[in-house]
């Protein structure tokens, strides 16, 4: 570890910094992996942000992450085991979080076990979307095993015991070298998390079911794609339910929709590649059996039921306590801030032409403020349009969401996620004000 401070190199001079460095195992990659995390003394904005890394690349340091006092004080309850081996570190004392609710745990074994259940949700639910729009890329598929092989190195180290006879060091090394067509292999690997999922969800909540409602409060015929969708898919159909803006705004970019089938494998394969569209907007199309689905449902941040509206059949869903759902929106907030900050720094120290999949991910991921303060409200009954969110955020953090896409969509993705990344920080710590979710720990009743 080297303490420095970088007033000769950085604009400002109020800003002490502790390198840390971490050499992490092979993986399935077969290399060694070098990570420096960059621990500030305050909180900083998105040009000191990009300076950090650009004085980093430029100093040859590998792998860079800048992780601000306010990370690290999420991680407490986010990502425990990044906290247990950072926080004395930092530059300045760090108090760790506890819950307001005590119901929740703060068990170090819980908290590892939630944040391996809120990276395993984010990175699988992905998966119909790269089958059926292929949106993928070599680097998708390897960012999928990278996160099961953490997952079994988490079952190695007896925090996720349930995942030891899945044997993933081992399932992930032979997809790795698996020379299949792509899509069979993402069929594999999505198979891989559903079965990882399937052991680690927690089976808390009630079961409902959701039947098939009108719509004829929709009268542009938005969702008469089902008409199309059932001739396409038979009697294996079981339901499809459909969300978000589409559901929600008269304003939407695209259809988000969850469709019940009886063999989803069969199902993917044949929507693999049609990039599906209605009335000139993307169907978005999550492919799930009736079991899956529960899982997902269990793992997940909302109560679909409560949003969602069910346009064919009937399924089965999992009413969740306003606590487990806020304490999820939360882990996915701090996960995906931390995926936002890796991403940065590749893109920095990437000498590579931004291909257009590099790009698409990049524009999503813009939008993960939005995403967290939307799911988060979400959580207690509040379903706000993005044009609601999108005030929420320039009121209250100064965050113009729109324009960030903008900057994303132009191809200035590094302003774009510099300041998204950081804005991801400041929509949780306003919502905590709102609503009340975690409280500094106090220390006297440890």
């Amino acid at each position: 570890m080297v303490s420095c401070k970088l007033k000769s190199t950085l604009p400002y001079s109020d800003v002490e910094a502790q390198i840390h460095s971490v050499v992490r195992p092979p993986t399935w990659r077969g290399e060694p992996y070098s990570l420096s995390y960059i621990l500030v003394n305050r909180e900083i904005n998105a040009k000191e942000l990009v300076s950090f890394l650009r004085w980093a690349v430029d100093s040859e340091l590998p792998n860079p992450r800048v992780i601000t006092p306010e990370l690290i004080k999420w991680s407490s309850l986010f990502h425990p085991r990044f906290f247990k081996s950072v926080h004395k570190d930092c530059p300045i004392e760090i108090e760790p979080l506890q819950w307001r609710d005590d119901n929740l745990s703060t068990d170090f074994n819980l908290l590892s076990q939630l944040w391996l259940q809120s990276v395993m949700f984010l990175s699988g639910v992905t998966l119909s979307a790269a089958i059926i729009q292929h949106r993928f890329s070599s680097g998708t598929i390897g960012s999928k095993l990278d996160r099961l092989w953490d997952a079994g190195s988490l079952s190695a180290s007896g925090l996720a015991k349930e995942l030891n006879s899945l044997r993933l060091h081992d399932r992930v090394s032979a997809l790795a070298s698996d020379g299949s067509d792509e899509i069979v292999r993402l069929l594999a690997i999505r198979e891989t998390y559903m079965e990882v999922m399937e052991c680690i969800a927690p089976r808390s909540g009630k079961t409902e079911m959701m039947r098939q409602s009108s719509f004829v409060i929709y009268p542009d015929g938005r969702f008469d794609f089902i008409k199309t969708l059932r001739n396409r898919l038979g009697s294996g159909l079981r339901a499809v339910v459909v969300y978000g803006s589409s559901v929600s705004s008269d304003k939407f970019a695209d259809i988000d929709a969850v469709v019940i089938v009886d063999d989803p494998t069969s199902t993917l394969l044949q929507l693999a590649g049609t990039s599906p569209t209605w009335m000139g907007k993307e169907l978005n199309l999550g492919i799930y059996s009736p079991s899956e689905f529960l899982i997902m449902q269990y793992l997940s941040g909302d109560n679909l039921s409560e949003y969602g509206v069910c346009i064919w059949g009937e399924l089965e869903v999992i009413r969740k306590q306003i606590p487990d759902l806020l304490a999820r929106n939360f882990s996915f907030g701090v996960v995906r801030q931390r995926q936002q900050f890796g991403m940065l720094s590749r893109e920095l120290a990437s000498t590579e032409t931004l291909s257009p999949d590099r790009k698409n991910l990049y524009e999503y991921f813009v939008k993960i403020p939005a995403n967290v303060a939307k799911g988060t409200f979400g959580a207690v009954g509040e379903r706000l349009p993005k044009e609601r969110i999108h005030d929420w955020l320039l009121s209250t953090i100064g965050f113009n969401a729109p324009a960030s896409q903008n900057l994303a969509s132009s191809g200035k993705v590094v302003q774009a996620l510099a300041s998204s990344s950081l804005a991801t920080g400041h929509s949780l710590r306003e919502l905590n004000k709102a609503l009340g979710v975690v409280k500094t720990a106090d220390l006297r009743d440890k």
